[in-house]
């Protein structure tokens, strides 16, 4: 079995790549990064370190690496040679990446190659091969998007494991937390064998467990991590054990799994374990992570569909409780760094225009102009600041 895999980063080598290798998959990763591409290239193995209470050392091998910017003629080859195709390189850069995908498609249509192929995008978002078949699907016919529709699957993923930021003078070397949960869609697989991968779960409905893990994990570890930033608490281990962040993003978490319950049908009991699960993955202290680097791209944290606005909308609807959301967001507009472009973009939007126009221009949520939700957003930053 083989598998291109695009993004040879931290969560691509200590991820995909760690369950894909367990289950005797041939790796080809595909960077632009020439300093990893060349190490992969070069070397027989990597390590993954899991920090969990016994700190373990997982050796991985049958790999190899393409730079996508200098090797598109043995990319596109590889394309129609591989029986699965993953990425982990962010939601957006996805349509960058579908032309190319693109590219190595229409050569398999026009070799006739009708080997099964499965692409399957593990990012946080929702439906992200749906996504990425969209932008791809871009770039070929109709006659090309039949022929794709017939031979190539795009079932939807969650993927849910805690990669810290790296500092090692090894460039392959990848410290991740021991949970890892790879959630895909059975009925939209076309290769069977990639019904087979290790650890991962086969559902015939994604989007439960899709929005579980982002509005439990993502949501909470986001809300975490603004709180702790506007106190000052640098880790989010240290953040997670704060009698006050702990009050406010736990308040949240109770928010999010109400929602979860009443629309997904979740059990209580089962949401209450899954929660403090994710809780207890938050403190662990051999996860070193600043709340610095959760906190980038609070514009994109706050889009319509994802892990605050989608959830408070959604409470709003169903006539539930949003107080501790809603409390959460006024905390990221209290988040400035001169490093990340959006912190520096919704600083100036608020000033501009004013707490409410900004906010419903990153939200793109006009409806919620309407209610005063907006306003306890308002409220709630300016007591901050």
């Amino acid at each position: 079995m083989k598998n291109l895999h695009f993004g040879a980063g931290n969560i691509g080598r200590g991820f995909i790549g760690e369950l894909l290798n367990k289950s005797g998959y041939h790796i080809t990763f595909v960077d632009i990064n020439k300093d990893v591409v060349n190490d992969l290239k070069r070397r027989d193995t990597y390590t993954i370190r899991i920090l969990d209470e016994k700190i373990e050392e997982v050796e991985l091998n049958n790999f190899d690496a393409l730079n996508i910017a200098e090797e598109k003629e043995q990319l596109y080859t590889a394309i129609g040679e591989v029986e699965l195709i993953t990425t982990s390189i962010g939601p957006n850069v996805l349509p960058i990446i579908a032309k190319d995908i693109a590219e190595g498609l229409k050569l398999k249509v026009e070799n006739n190659n009708t080997k099964l192929l499965d692409i399957i995008a593990c990012e946080n978002m929702i439906s992200g091969s749906d996504f990425l078949k969209t932008e791809v699907f871009k770039y070929l016919s109709e006659q090309e998007q039949e022929f794709v529709n017939k031979y190539v699957g795009f079932p939807n993923s969650a993927v849910d494991r805690i990669v810290p930021a790296q500092k090692h003078d090894d460039v392959l070397l990848v410290e991740v937390e021991k949970f890892c949960e790879w959630v895909i869609e059975a009925d939209k697989i076309k290769v069977e064998s990639n019904r087979n991968i290790e650890q991962v779960h086969y559902v015939d409905d994604l989007n439960p467990f899709i929005e579980r893990k982002l509005f439990t994990v993502n949501t909470g570890h986001a809300a975490l991590s603004y709180i702790a930033n506007y106190l000052g608490i640098e880790l989010v281990s240290d953040g997670a054990k704060h009698a006050d962040v702990r009050k406010d993003f736990i308040a949240v978490l109770e928010e999010t799994s109400a929602l979860l319950e009443k629309k997904w049908g979740f059990d209580k009991a089962e949401m209450e374990a899954y929660r403090n699960k994710t809780i207890k993955r938050f403190e662990n202290p051999r996860i070193v992570d600043n709340v610095s680097r959760i906190c980038r791209t609070p514009i994109r944290k706050l889009g319509y569909n994802e892990r605050f606005i989608k959830p408070i909308r959604e409470t709003e609807e169903l006539g539930l409780s949003n107080s501790a959301l809603l409390k959460a967001c006024s905390y990221i507009l209290t988040f400035k760094s001169e490093e990340d472009e959006q912190s520096i973009k919704l600083e100036q939007l608020i000033k501009d225009k004013g707490v409410i126009k900004a906010l419903s221009e990153v939200t793109e949520v006009t409806e919620l102009t309407d209610t005063t939700l907006l306003n306890k957003i308002k409220e709630g930053y300016e007591k901050l600041v």
